[in-house]
């Protein structure tokens, strides 16, 4: 794939001895009652910052298989003052357990993971680590964690640290008793990444993904799952230190992060102990889910990961703040539908995918489509694609529609260039400057076969006496005002006979004197620019390209260029006096290449 942005079903059960389990500790010891006023209703008390000290031992519950949290061993090395953020220290702690024995560090999905003091008041959640080499993790304290109970239902910016550094003498501390290498400790601790699980895409196209995250320094990593039926699963269960997914889709592209359960407080869910990364600012509303642990996987260069499946819907993400995430519990959100027909090499597919959140839709609408076809054409391999899409939606609560077509083709990838295509122009209509859009329904139409075709602008002529001779791009060709220009454009093919294709033009009456330009191009160039000068900064093209409104957005989408429409172009004079003539034609094949000449009105 080019440089380019999750698993089955399973239903997750959490049973009356696990919540005891988890509770218990909470109820039972006088500790906890006589600070229970300073927490949510329905939550542990949070054990005061001011009083952790070094040495101070605890535990915590987590996953590593299945549903059932475990438990793993806490022992406090230091507090980090202002660590994660201002006001918002950072407990520093070891943890043990035969779980993270064997994965040798805390593991990504372990985020949110509560930890408890003796007396089973809250410390916090596991946050932090340094880079999956140490089983030192940082802690974000329970406090913190609970004011996020209080703000409203929005989506703060994630202002949380993403690196922490420790003192120099915390870090000689820790490296002489072999908690953390000497770099890791130099380094700092980072926010635990999220395990990303996608489904619907093949092997091939998640290494390519993973490839281009790494190029961009990006610590996420994307592992295949299976696709999770979202609504139509039985719903889910979250309990404080089970798992907990953020899906931003669900069908046939399921598309999440898993992490853990904090904290469960009258109806809401506490996760994560820091933002979930696809979503510093802007309101928010994901579907939160269940899951199910398959294993820790072990990797030695990004560290260890947990793998696992979502399960059944547990509410509505609400709120990403930089020391975690709220989830209503209950009812998922309104979700926005994918839906395609695809058809490659006498395979027919009907795919849906469900989007939690709009603003996904024209990423997710790129996924969709390479699952289909991909699937459909059981390979990425290279070849044609031809896609139509419908995309309706609301533009200041009016509702819009607009459908658009292409054709692509690649001797390499026959279907990337139609996802990325697809979610180009949907972000052109999402970022607009005129209005709030939201996307209401995507409906699409691919069709993909095993061959590559493309026309290539090879030469013009024009008829002399009677007779088509060759146009040399470096002469002026002279026209006449008020009469029509016919330019017959050449074009080779890749490995089939060339064609010509007639281009024509009307001069515009009373501009006899003036000259101007003749520019025919293949409809690959032309698409593309077409597009950026639609959605680009001022002045980058010229005014009567650029789109006045949004329903002159739409208008100018659906006129901009095909990949397979040849482009005739006559531009005449400058400024306020300039006049443009087109003419295209609609071709069998995306077309390449371009000549430009000077022209002379008499």
């Amino acid at each position: 794939m080019k440089g380019a942005p999750l698993h089955n079903s399973s239903r997750h059960a959490a049973g009356l001895a696990i919540a005891l389990a988890v509770a218990a500790p909470l109820a039972v010891s006088t500790p906890v009652t006589a600070h229970a006023r300073t927490a949510p209703a329905g939550c542990p008390a949070p054990y005061p910052v001011a009083e952790v000290g070094k040495g101070m031992t605890g535990w915590g519950l987590t996953v590593s298989k299945g549903t059932t949290p475990e438990r793993f061993t806490v022992k406090v090395q230091g507090v980090l003052k202002d660590g994660i953020a201002p006001g918002v220290d950072m407990i520093l702690a070891e943890a043990d357990s035969p779980a993270l024995d064997a994965a040798g560090s805390i593991w990504a999905g372990m985020s949110g993971s509560p930890v408890y003091s003796k007396d089973g008041r809250l410390l916090g959640a596991v946050g932090y680590g340094f880079s999956g080499t140490s089983k030192l993790a940082g802690i974000t304290p329970a406090k913190a964690m609970y004011g996020l109970l209080s703000k409203p239902e929005q989506v703060a910016a994630a202002k949380a640290a993403g690196r922490v550094t420790l003192p120099a003498s915390m870090q000689r501390e820790l490296t002489s008793r072999g908690l953390v290498g000497a770099k890791a400790a130099a380094a700092g601790l980072s926010r635990l990444p999220l395990p990303v699980g996608v489904s619907g895409l093949s092997q091939k196209r998640v290494n390519a993904l993973n490839a281009a995250l790494a190029r961009k320094g990006s610590e996420v990593r994307l592992y295949r799952t299976g696709s999770a039926s979202g609504a139509k699963a039985q719903p889910g269960t979250v309990v404080p230190g089970g798992n907990f997914g953020v899906l931003q889709s669900y069908g046939t592209v399921t598309q999440g992060a898993i992490g853990t359960t904090t904290a469960v407080c009258d109806g809401r869910a506490l996760a994560f102990g820091h933002p979930y990364f696809l979503y510093p600012g802007g309101p928010v509303r994901l579907t939160a889910v269940a899951g199910e642990a398959l294993s820790i996987v072990p990797d030695s260069t990004f560290g260890a990961f947990k793998l696992a499946n979502f399960s059944g819907v547990a509410g509505t993400l609400t709120q990403d703040r930089h020391t975690g995430v709220v989830s209503r519990l209950g009812a998922g959100p309104a979700v926005t539908p994918i839906v395609s027909r695809a058809a490659a090499d006498g395979t027919t597919r009907n795919d849906t995918t469900y989007v939690s959140s709009p603003e996904d839709v024209p990423s997710t609408a790129t996924l969709h489509l390479w699952a289909a076809v991909d699937q459909a054409r059981d390979q990425v391999t290279g070849g044609t694609t031809t896609a139509t899409w419908t995309v309706r939606g609301t533009a200041a609560g009016k509702p819009w529609e607009i459908t658009l077509g292409n054709r692509y083709s690649d001797r390499g990838d026959a279907t990337y260039d139609a996802g990325m295509d697809i979610a180009g122009r949907l972000d052109a209509l999402a970022d607009n400057p005129y209005t709030a859009v939201k996307f209401t329904d995507l409906r699409l139409n691919a069709a993909g076969n095993s061959t590559y075709g493309k026309y290539t602008v090879a030469g013009l002529l024009v008829k002399r006496n009677g007779t088509w001779v060759a146009l040399n791009p470096n002469k002026v060709l002279p026209v006449t005002a008020g009469k029509k220009v016919v330019v017959r454009v050449r074009l080779t093919a890749f490995r089939a006979p060339a064609r010509t294709v007639d281009v024509r033009f009307t001069v515009p009456k009373k501009r006899s004197g003036t000259s101007g330009t003749l520019s025919i191009a293949g409809g690959l160039d032309e698409s593309k620019a077409s597009l950026e000068c639609l959605i680009g900064e001022p002045g980058a093209c010229a005014d009567d390209v650029r789109a006045k409104s949004f329903p002159d957005l739409l208008a100018k989408l659906k006129a901009t260029p095909r990949n397979d429409h040849l482009v005739g172009s006559l531009v005449l004079g400058s400024g306020k006096a300039r006049a443009t003539v087109r003419d295209r034609r609609l071709l069998d094949r995306i077309v390449g290449g371009g000549i430009s000449l000077d022209v002379e009105i008499r």
